[in-house]
């Protein structure tokens, strides 16, 4: 699983070193020093760990999603907006890469396949027992035949690798995976839930 998901990442990166083009395009030294600063954090988050089970503090996978985002924020600039409602959740746990590659397909896949971009939600409630996390676009959705079809191809196995080993290691871990809601032109929402 560590293979798929390095051979996902160093595909991924061909595409985030357009960031350095932009570097270009910046005229601001502080904010080219705060880029950089966010993308090297980015980078050493992604490869910090030799185990993909291994379960991190929610707050060290936001810090790693605060970064993509910002990334992601000077890539496409005012075409992205982010939402944050974040509970108290310390104490909370998560495999690692749980969070980020959904914030990942709701850029790719519902934000930017828009004109005019969109809002990505980010929440985080917590209940007694569990935590429920998720992640929510405006982008352009899915009709029921597109969803079930990613939901077949994620119980084959044959969708994207975020996506497949994303709702494994929660199923592995807590029992359950990702439960994910979509409507044409209106926007995708996945949601998980973790026990405290």
């Amino acid at each position: 699983m560590v293979g798929a998901v390095a051979e996902h990442f160093s595909q991924r990166l061909q595409r985030d070193r357009l960031c350095v083009i932009f570097l270009n395009e910046l005229h601001d030294l502080d904010e080219m020093r705060h880029l950089l600063e966010q993308f090297s954090h980015f980078l050493r988050s992604k490869f910090k760990f030799q185990n993909m089970d291994d379960l991190v503090s929610i707050e060290d996978e936001l810090s790693l999603v605060r970064s993509y985002l910002y990334i992601e924020q000077v890539r496409f600039t005012d075409r992205l907006q982010v939402m944050w409602e974040i509970a108290d959740c310390h104490g909370v746990k998560v495999p690692f890469l749980t969070i980020q590659p959904l914030v990942e397909n709701a850029i790719r896949h519902g934000i930017m396949k828009r004109t005019r971009g969109g809002t990505i939600f980010i929440r985080i409630a917590v209940h007694e027992t569990h935590a429920e996390i998720t992640v929510e676009d405006d982008g352009i959705g899915m009709d029921d035949k597109q969803l079930q079809r990613i939901l077949e191809r994620t119980a084959e196995g044959k969708s994207g690798v975020g996506l497949i080993n994303t709702d494994r290691r929660l199923i592995r871990h807590f029992g359950t995976g990702l439960e994910i809601e979509s409507r044409p032109d209106k926007g995708t929402k996945v949601t998980f839930r973790v026990r405290k």
